[in-house]
């Protein structure tokens, strides 16, 4: 597997980035918010630690137990509540000292500027507060390199959490990636284990809500697989059933043209050459058929002329009309269009006046109307023949289904209503009084 085209490494690097990138957005902000605090609260330390004192050292500066000289009691600034990191001096207005923290550097508590500064001395930057209280001057301060220390540990201290819980995260993340994408591998595994002619659908009705499209199309794939897979198992076994007998019949006259001599040799070549127009009558209206219930693509989206189609149908069966001296009555000038390829719309249009011709009587009458009906451009083909008992109507558009006998290969209807079918229109046949076979093609028309 590469990491590269894997989505659960994808989501995991897309999270984990997003939230190191977040994390290291806001760190500048709160480091400065966490130093600002910290320095606060140690200034803070140093301002108490000064009152303290103050409020230690005035009682006995002012009733005399301590001299600025040392003389008198002990001063008692190591008292145990006092923070052993700061340095603190104690003095008077005049600038003489009363008491100095072990130590502590003379030079930098040695100010009378009130309030907070910053000094340096020997390299070393100290922070120092100077409080004046009862003519006494009390400084306490601090290292700065202490408080950046304690400041980096604050800094550990906050950021360790962060790291352990962001590889927390990632761990736990990584675990719940791996059973959200559970779906996906047994869908994977479901459809490797298949044997290649189980083409059944995916049973996957409770799957989460982000794989059932995915499933959706699988199975809609899997079903147009099945559907070529039995158009082809179909056409080649009518192909085996149908073409078998006059492929037999051919080689049968043409095995007695060979043995016989004169009128008779002639015969069977007639009946051969016959044989050969029928069958390749059959494969053409075979693949046509093929073609028309397969996954080919007809795109015209202009659509056809009604007069074109309908004018090289009548062409296609002119000389089938004239052999048997029948007249086609054509009424309608359309100037419409309809949805449908003109070849196939003119075969559909051709099977129906060639089934009218093979039923209508010597120098009978066929009338061919064309009118619009609503969304559809409306065929009619009326022949003059016997008809077809009513029990027989709802089975004429069968494959191979022939009539009384009177030949032909049985798909001309199958081909029309696949025509019809494919490009929304439909097909119906019904008797005529007092005889003969209607039959009304519906094609959309095209807007």
């Amino acid at each position: 597997m590469s990491v590269r085209r894997s989505l659960r490494w994808r989501l995991m690097a897309l999270i984990g980035f997003s939230v190191a990138g977040l994390w290291l957005l806001l760190a500048p902000w709160q480091l400065q918010s966490v130093r600002s605090e910290v320095q606060k609260s140690l200034d803070d330390r140093l301002a108490a630690s000064a009152k303290m004192v103050a409020s230690l050292v005035s009682q006995q500066y002012l009733s005399g137990s301590v001299q600025p000289d040392g003389t008198g009691d002990k001063l008692a600034v190591a008292n145990p509540e006092f923070p052993s990191t700061l340095a603190c001096r104690v003095g008077t207005l005049r600038g003489d000292l009363i008491a100095l923290s072990q130590g502590a550097p003379t030079e930098v508590l040695s100010t009378k500027e009130e309030g907070y500064s910053i000094r340096e001395v020997d390299g070393e930057h100290w922070r120092v507060y100077t409080l004046v209280a009862d003519s006494l001057v009390i400084t306490t301060a601090d290292r700065l390199d202490k408080r950046d220390a304690l400041m980096t540990s604050i800094v550990f201290a906050a950021a360790s959490p962060f790291v352990l819980a962001l590889a927390g995260t990632l761990v736990i993340l990584w675990f719940g990636i791996r059973r959200g994408f559970k779906p996906l591998r047994e869908l994977s595994q479901d459809v490797a284990a298949r044997d290649i002619q189980e083409l059944e659908p995916l049973p996957w009705e409770n799957a989460p809500e982000e794989v059932k499209p995915l499933v959706a199309e699988i199975n809609r794939l899997l079903l147009r697989v099945s559907q070529t897979l039995h158009r082809e198992r179909r056409f080649t076994g009518d192909a085996a059933h149908e073409l078998r007998t006059p492929l037999t019949g051919i080689k049968t006259q043409l095995q007695v043209a060979r043995l016989t001599e004169g009128k008779q040799s002639d015969h069977a070549l007639d009946q051969a050459a016959r044989a050969l127009v029928n069958l390749q009558e059959t494969l053409e209206q075979l693949l046509l058929l093929a073609r028309i219930e397969g996954d080919a693509a007809f795109s015209d989206p202009s659509g056809s002329e009604v007069d074109e189609i309908t004018s090289s149908a009548l062409v296609d069966v002119a000389h089938k009309a004239d052999e048997k001296q029948i007249r086609i009555i054509y009424q309608g000038d359309s100037s419409e269009r309809v949805a449908a390829p003109a070849p196939l719309a003119s075969a559909a249009l051709r099977n129906l006046l060639d089934n009218a011709i093979r039923f209508s009587p010597r120098a009978g009458r066929i009338d061919l109307n064309c009118t619009s009906d609503g969304d559809y451009i409306l065929w009619r083909v009326l022949d003059q023949g016997p008809g077809v008992p009513e029990a027989e109507l709802g089975v004429l558009t069968e494959r191979f289904k022939r009539s009384q006998g009177t030949g032909g290969s049985g798909l001309g209807l199958a081909i029309v209503e696949a025509i019809a079918g494919r490009f929304g229109g439909s097909l119906t046949l019904s008797n005529s009084s007092p005889h003969g076979l209607e039959a009304q093609l519906r094609l959309r028309r095209s807007h």
